[in-house]
């Protein structure tokens, strides 16, 4: 296959960073306890229950070092074209440092590993902005739903601002505890004219006693070059009361796009 010139391959360099700078804001708290619920609340009472629980996890938080992996993926190749493995540190309120443990493949995931980490950092100390609440979203009830054996209800996110950290799509709410489990939409606003869309889903879940953003799996259809793939996730977790690494790796069927092209969770 013949190489593209240099300078195709540096505008496609800079349309997938901003894309996934884009990408990188899209952090949510959310908390570990909750009401249990035995029917079905209205609209109104989810929100503010899922609400409480963001305010609960802020205050709750603790320092912590997840390990993340970061792969890439050109089209619908089964095998990533980079990847890259990063320490990433979290001190409360909002300090977040990176290292870059491990990088192989094309040096174009490197680079933008660390701009989605830049990003992130952005938005560790500006969480308001992104959250998801009454502040940046209206909602509508949409079913109850099983996620990974949890039940849940489902929430149309519908942004109130045409923003780039903003998703229009579901989120899946624990029925008992109202944590966010997970999310599936489209950004609400391109990053890019070079970008026609960006599909993203983001899953939630506990490791080392810690509720985190644990799967992030985001593909990019950009124009002219076609699809492009970022699947990130937390491979294990320290805190300061756990010592030893709590290797939480998930074992579930990949699904959707992930299936059809090889990527396991």
């Amino acid at each position: 296959m013949k190489a593209l010139p240099p300078y195709i391959n540096s505008l496609l360099r800079i349309v997938l960073i901003i894309c996934c700078w884009a990408i990188s804001s899209l952090i949510i708290g959310t908390c570990t306890a909750g009401a249990a619920a035995n029917a079905a609340p209205d609209l109104e009472a989810i929100i503010s229950r899922m609400e409480q629980a963001q305010i609960t996890i802020h205050a709750q938080q603790q320092s912590y070092t997840v390990t993340r992996d970061y792969q890439f993926f050109n089209g619908e190749s089964p095998e990533p074209a980079s990847q890259v493995v990063v320490k990433v540190d979290f001190h409360p309120p909002s300090t977040k440092n990176f290292t870059i443990q491990k990088a192989q493949g094309s040096e174009r995931g490197e680079k933008i590993v660390r701009k989605v980490l830049e990003g992130e950092q952005a938005a560790a100390r500006d969480e308001s902005s992104h959250e998801i609440s009454r502040k940046n979203y209206d909602f509508r009830f949409v079913r109850t739903d099983q996620f990974h054996g949890f039940a849940c209800y489902v929430l149309q996110l519908i942004p109130k601002r045409e923003e780039k950290s903003t998703i229009r799509g579901e989120a899946w709410i624990d029925a008992n505890t109202y944590l966010i489990r997970h999310i599936d939409g489209e950004l609400a606003k391109s990053p890019s004219w070079w970008v026609k869309d960006v599909h993203v889903t983001l899953e939630y879940g506990t490791m080392a006693g810690v509720w985190l953003q644990t799967t992030m799996y985001a593909i990019a259809h950009v124009r002219f070059f076609g699809q492009h793939v970022l699947l990130a996730k937390d491979v294990d977790c320290f805190t300061a009361t756990n010592s030893q690494a709590a290797a939480v790796r998930a074992h579930r069927p990949a699904t959707g796009l992930a299936a059809e092209i090889g990527i396991r969770p």
